[in-house]
């Protein structure tokens, strides 16, 4: 079987965006709005050549919400996949959770199993490619991802530049606890090619 990492996309991949509706940073609907983080390409170049499979999972509330639409995302998908291939990278595969269970568009208003910190993009992606679950990692910017992440069976990596005492004086780690805290990219790279497979 074969051997992953999983990585979320919004704030991992590529940078957030201020978002003047709600005063938050938010993923970004449009492909102008697209910058990459420092090292991402080099990130998922580093993983190939390490063995691993690429599999971004991400969670779109927009679609849920009405303020982002399929050919939206689609759009900022194409920007991301364009600027990382600039870099001489790319994704094996890309999941992506439309669902929110406080949305407005019908379809999509629900409780799933697929939205982070949910492991369905996780488990499905594994089911589809032949993943070993335990032979990989789940690598993001938030506890959902280290949620999922850990749900599934995979080891984890929270990209964060606070120390993991920081992070637990603002949130509660149960059940969010990452194998690793790394301040970047590169440092995630290097802990997943340090690790014993």
């Amino acid at each position: 079987m074969k051997k992953a990492v999983f990585i979320d996309r919004d704030g991992t991949l590529n940078g957030m965006v201020y978002d003047e509706t709600h005063g938050l940073l938010d993923s970004p609907r449009r492909p102008e709005q697209v910058r990459l983080v420092k090292g991402a390409a080099d990130f998922l170049r580093g993983l190939k050549k390490a063995g691993f499979m690429t599999v971004v999972v991400t969670n779109q509330p927009g679609i849920a919400k009405g303020t982002l639409t399929l050919e939206e995302l689609y759009a900022v998908n194409r920007k991301v996949a364009r600027l990382l291939e600039a870099g001489r990278a790319e994704w094996d595969d890309l999941c992506f959770c439309p669902h929110h269970p406080k949305g407005v568009k019908r379809a999509f208003a629900k409780k799933c199993n697929c939205r982070k910190p949910k492991p369905g993009m996780l488990l499905q992606a594994a089911r589809d490619h032949g993943i070993n679950l335990r032979k990989s990692w789940m690598v993001g910017d938030g506890l959902n991802d280290v949620q999922a992440g850990r749900a599934a069976g995979c080891r984890t990596i929270l990209v964060t530049k606070l120390k993991l005492d920081q992070v637990e004086q603002f949130f509660a780690l149960k059940g969010a606890r990452p194998t690793a805290v790394a301040a970047s990219l590169k440092e995630a790279l290097r802990i997943i090619k340090g690790s014993r497979s």
